[in-house]
């Protein structure tokens, strides 16, 4: 009897599912996107934050190095006007002197920032002035002069009034600008004989700013403003005058500060400020506000975004081309798995897995598995790549702005000419010893200073030139180094005069012998440049009465005019009440 015919068997309702075909190429397909997803998010973030820190701490600490550069020097030049109002032929002698008309002179030649330096009587009337300027005219009237005649005085940016049609006009055309500073002279018994003052050229601030920016990263475009108190512009020129026109130059700020991401002219900038810390910046108000385009600063992180982008549509389209082929091969042992777990399910117990073919297309599917696995570990460790790439590239720009840093930190110190330590360094230093005296007392112990004036200096730039002044000035200061102790602090103070910080001293007779020891060493030198030369030294020690370290050093200004006076090549100690 022949067999029955078989009929096809019913198909059941999971045949109507998506093939497994499809739904493999689906899930790694999407799988493989969603991991190139997350970790391309995640890198791009971690980039962007990164970027963002670094880029504004660069705007940070451009605004603090300009701001602390600008106090320095401001202080300086006020430093400057103050000690020349205590000088002897002023406090002295006539007004009206030859002496004080060089001493003038020497002064505004020795500083380039000086338009203009004078001596006024006290009714106003100029008496002496570099250059013979405006000798004989009243500047009663003038901020500076009614001001200096109580006390030091800075004075804010303004244009130049008396002087204006005195002095030569600007290259562009730019209306000449100053900065006032005064000081009244008063004699021994403290009664005003006149005001010394200055104006110094707008255009040397400026200078100074300039030189900080300049000094950036080039193309980051890094800039810096000079804002008053009241939020008005003093530089750049071109956002000056624009505020003048009332164009919306500056955002409104509600704190009055200028911190994070601000609004400039329609474009937002990275933007930080830095206030002037200094006695000038109370008097001044002014802030130093660097900005940099937000555009510039994360033009970096848009380019690895695209290129991770790129990246990853590149990857996903090869991944997923490979699932597809993948999904093809291994559909019929998933069956067959299927079939096996279908068993399972219905007789509860494990099956023996057959020993045709089948075994060996597990053994494909786990070699498949295997490839597929290499596949991700590939593109985790490409991505592990490009994240190490871009830490070394934040460490990089790290190690960069520190290394900005340090050249700052030495330039805010050091005296470029010399190496020394610059009068900004040398006050701190005072400061830190009188500080160390106050809290632990003397102990036995007490510092000194030494103030020391090359002789006749006047006369190796006016016979030599310049250059062989400033390498006399090396010169004296590798004496100066190599005759003090390493503990000891050696400065540039000014000019020609060096000072020299002796903590932990014995007594004035170890003062006096390192001033000794100084005043042969530069007697016995040759100079190459200048041939024979001597020093007149000032030595004066702390005392527990001083309430800073204005009255040491004002005890050795005074000890070194008595060796001037001595008739130089000596050394003068000034004791407290000597």
């Amino acid at each position: 009897m022949p067999d029955a015919p078989t009929l096809p068997a019913a198909r059941p309702p999971h045949s109507r599912l998506p093939s497994l075909r499809g739904q493999l190429s689906l899930v790694l397909g999407g799988l493989v996107l969603a991991v190139l997803t997350s970790v391309g998010g995640y890198l791009g973030s971690l980039a962007t934050h990164e970027l963002y820190t670094a880029q504004a701490a660069a705007v940070r600490a451009t605004a603090q190095a300009a701001a602390e550069l600008l106090a320095s020097q401001l202080r300086d030049r006020e430093r400057e006007i103050e000690l020349l109002s205590l000088s002897p032929h002023l406090m002295e002698g006539p007004l009206d002197s030859r002496q004080a008309r060089d001493a003038l002179d020497r002064r505004k030649a020795l500083h380039d920032e000086f338009a203009w330096l004078g001596v006024v009587a006290a009714d106003g009337t100029v008496l002496q002035a570099s250059g013979g300027l405006l000798v004989g005219r009243s500047v009663a009237q003038r901020e500076w002069f009614i001001a200096g005649r109580e006390r030091v005085y800075v004075g804010d940016m303004h244009e130049a009034k008396l002087l204006a049609k005195l002095l030569p006009v600007l290259p562009d055309g730019e209306p000449t600008r100053f900065i006032d500073f005064s000081a009244p002279i008063r004699d021994a018994e403290g009664r005003l004989r006149g005001v010394v003052g200055t104006h110094a050229h707008w255009r040397w601030v400026t200078t100074l700013l300039d030189s900080v920016t300049r000094r950036q990263q080039p193309g980051s475009g890094i800039d810096a403003l000079i804002v008053d108190r009241r939020g008005r512009v003093l530089y750049p020129e071109a956002m000056k005058l624009a505020q003048a026109r009332g164009d919306a130059v500056l955002p409104r700020l509600s704190n009055g500060r200028f911190e994070g991401e601000l609004d400039f002219d329609g474009k937002t900038y990275l933007t930080s400020e830095a206030p002037l810390q200094a006695r000038t910046s109370a008097e001044l108000g002014w802030r130093i506000v660097a900005r940099q385009p937000l555009e510039l600063a994360m033009r970096p992180v848009r380019d690895l975004r695209r290129e991770l982008v790129l990246l990853g549509a590149l990857a996903a389209g090869v991944l997923t081309l490979a699932a597809l082929l993948l999904a093809r091969r291994i559909s019929r042992p998933v069956e067959q798995l299927a079939d096996i777990a279908e068993r399972v399910r219905a007789e509860r117990r494990m099956p023996e897995f057959p020993q045709d073919p089948g075994a060996h297309e597990l053994a494909r599917l786990s070699q498949a598995m295997q490839s597929m696995a290499r596949s991700l570990l590939a593109t985790e460790q490409e991505l592990q790549q490009a994240n190490a790439g871009l830490e070394a590239q934040v460490q990089q720009r790290t190690l960069e702005l520190q290394a900005a840093n340090a050249a700052l930190e030495h330039l805010a110190t050091r005296d470029p000419l010399t190496g020394l330590h610059n009068r900004r360094s040398l006050d701190a230093r005072l400061a830190d010893a009188l500080a160390l005296d106050r809290r632990y007392g003397h102990g036995g112990r007490v510092h000194g200073l030494l103030l020391i004036d090359a002789d006749h200096f006047k006369n190796v730039n006016d016979q030599h030139g310049h250059a062989a002044g400033d390498a006399v000035l090396r010169q004296l200061a590798a004496l100066l180094q190599a005759s003090v102790r390493t503990t000891d602090v050696a400065a540039r103070f000014g000019g020609e005069e060096f000072a020299v910080l002796l903590p932990e001293l014995s007594g004035p007779q170890e003062a006096v012998m390192v001033a000794e020891k100084i005043r042969s060493a530069v007697q016995d030198a040759v100079f190459p440049a200048a041939g024979r030369l001597t020093v007149s030294i000032g030595v004066s020690l702390a005392s527990p009465q001083d309430a800073d370290v204005r009255p040491l050093l004002e005890r050795a200004d005074e000890a070194l005019y008595e060796a001037k006076r001595g008739g130089r090549n000596a050394v003068r100690l000034k004791s407290l009440g000597g």
